[in-house]
């Protein structure tokens, strides 16, 4: 498998443009982040997603780059919407006592502006917490304050296997 990797590491690096550079930089820190535990998904740690919580408000933040970009050079979609899930879905799971965990089971995104600018922020509330659900409004907001979508997601609530 190293060979493999070399090979094709070796095969990208060929011609490679500045931008392409900076794609494979961006995807390699995001595996070393995800070896050093500053992220705990490789999707965290490829988008370089930071975390704060804020009086039970917890923001998700990743920076505007090529490896977000759609054909248009926007925040693909599926960016944003990931973003969200994880914003609301950590937040879940925060919530939950030990052993049980909670996986999203429906997830609503209304996009309302292209993702532009330096960085993208979601911001995800509780909005009930129930024994067996838990209902999260998540919105996304660009770096110039503007709501790029705004979400709502369910999470379900399950007793993980010890």
């Amino acid at each position: 498998m190293r060979e493999q990797v070399k090979k094709l590491f070796n095969e990208c690096m060929t011609g490679a443009t500045d931008e392409d550079l900076l794609i494979m930089k961006q995807l390699l820190e995001g595996i070393q982040r995800k070896k050093n535990s500053e992220n705990e998904s490789i999707i965290g740690g490829i988008f370089a997603m930071d975390r704060k919580m804020t009086d039970g408000n917890l923001e998700v933040s990743i920076p505007i780059s090529p490896v977000t970009y759609n054909s248009l050079e926007i925040v693909h979609g599926g960016v944003t919407a990931t973003l969200v899930d994880t914003a609301m879905g950590t937040l879940a799971n925060m919530m939950l006592p030990e052993g049980y965990g909670a996986v999203t089971t429906n997830l609503n995104v209304h996009y309302l502006a292209p993702g532009v600018g330096e960085r993208l922020t979601a911001h995800a509330t509780v909005v009930h917490q129930g024994s067996k659900t838990i209902v999260v409004d998540g919105k996304v907001v660009s770096s110039d304050g503007k709501i790029v979508a705004h979400s709502t997601g369910s999470f379900f609530i399950f007793k993980k296997n010890q």
